[in-house]
């Protein structure tokens, strides 16, 4: 691309300086050339050479000026520069400055990028009698925005392709959540299903114990459909949200044992807000609370009424607490849940520890049995 400018063909400027370079002649004038570290040439108005400076001859690596004096500027570039350097020689001859950018190997085959000026070299009439050239190196310059060019492009391929793996991966992770909420929801009605089959079949066990039994597992099979129930409500991160969670397998437990009211509930839950917990912890969770509630509503004698709490833990603030109390009976005189042999204390022990703690017992507000276990949100 070339860059004109016209000027003066005597700038007020330069006629102030002239009567101060009389009488220096040539050899002060070829010192200055020289001494220039581009390459400055002269050329006559039909585009031949007649002179260019030392520094010039070294770096286009010409051992000899006599080798392309005489010669026409434009055949010592590239074919496909040359037309530009017509048109800058023809600017230049009407008085006019132009600069342009190109490649052109030096003599001896080296490759070169040069930022070139072409101006006109006025007489004392005011006629233009010869072009000056002056040709600057850039080829560092040229070279190192070129890297940086395809740096740019190495970077926006490799940018785009992330961006194409990234697209992928959260196709696939979209199609994992849909299967993975399926995959909860069928767990959830088959889990309902042979709960509710086990229940059916209360009626026809004449076995207290055995009733008792087959209650107990469909209250466990209950508490782990819900856990399942939850997920696929909430499928994005695996996590389960607390209160409803424990509303919902409470009111499941209520309505196996419900004998008032529903005004009046056996089991009432309290607390949980806002907590959301991981599926594993929910159904370890799940599970001791089932177990807990049942022991109540079995062992706490006729009216029992039972409560579940999530509270702050009183001992490490990191965690909560799930405290769980009844207003019957109480419990045995030096009672060690540690030292149970039956299948919910086993399952109850077994969880907490799980959960990262033991069981503690004492007596509940209302006098009746109070368990307790800590659990991280």
């Amino acid at each position: 691309m070339i860059n004109s400018q016209t000027g003066p063909a005597r700038p007020e400027e330069d006629a102030g300086a002239l009567p101060l370079l009389d009488g220096l002649g040539a050899g002060f004038a070829l010192s200055v050339l020289d001494s220039s570290p581009d390459c400055i040439k002269l050329i006559e108005l039909d585009g031949r050479l007649s002179f260019m400076n030392r520094n010039g001859l070294c770096a286009m690596e010409i051992d000899d000026f006599c080798t392309i004096e005489g010669q026409a500027w434009p055949t010592l570039w590239p074919a496909q520069s040359q037309a530009m350097l017509h048109e800058a020689m023809r600017a230049a001859a009407s008085g006019q400055t132009t600069s342009f950018e190109a490649f052109c190997p030096t003599a001896k085959g080296s490759e070169r990028w040069w930022q070139v000026t072409v101006s006109p070299i006025f007489a004392r009439s005011g006629a233009v009698e010869r072009i000056l050239s002056t040709s600057r190196d850039v080829t560092e310059k040229v070279v190192a925005l070129r890297r940086l060019k395809e740096r740019d492009l190495v970077l926006q391929e490799t940018a785009r392709q992330l961006q194409t793996e990234l697209g992928e991966k959260n196709a696939l992770l979209e199609r994992q959540k849909v299967l993975l909420g399926e995959i909860d929801h069928r767990v959830k009605n088959s889990f309902a299903l042979i709960a509710g089959v086990l229940r059916l079949q209360l009626a026809e066990l004449a076995s207290k114990e055995a009733r008792e039994a087959v209650q107990d597992a469909a209250n466990r099979i209950a508490s782990l459909s819900k856990v399942h129930e939850q997920l696929h409500i909430n499928p994005e991160d695996r996590h389960v949200a607390l209160a409803d969670y424990m509303a919902s397998l409470l009111a499941g437990l209520e309505g196996s044992v419900s004998r008032g009211a529903p005004s009046d509930p056996i089991i009432r839950f309290k607390g949980a807000a806002a907590v959301q917990i991981a599926a594993d912890s929910a159904i370890a969770i799940g599970l001791l609370v089932t177990e807990l509630v049942g022991n109540a509503l079995k062992h706490g004698g006729e009216g029992v009424k039972v409560t579940v709490e999530i509270l702050p833990h009183p001992e490490d603030e990191a965690r909560l607490m799930c405290r769980v109390t009844d207003t019957g009976r109480g419990l045995e005189a030096g009672f060690d849940p540690m030292a149970q042999s039956g299948l919910g204390m086993k399952i109850c022990n077994a969880y907490s520890a799980q959960l990262g703690g033991k069981i503690k017992t004492g007596v509940a507000p209302e006098g009746g049995a109070m368990f307790a276990f800590g659990f991280v949100p």
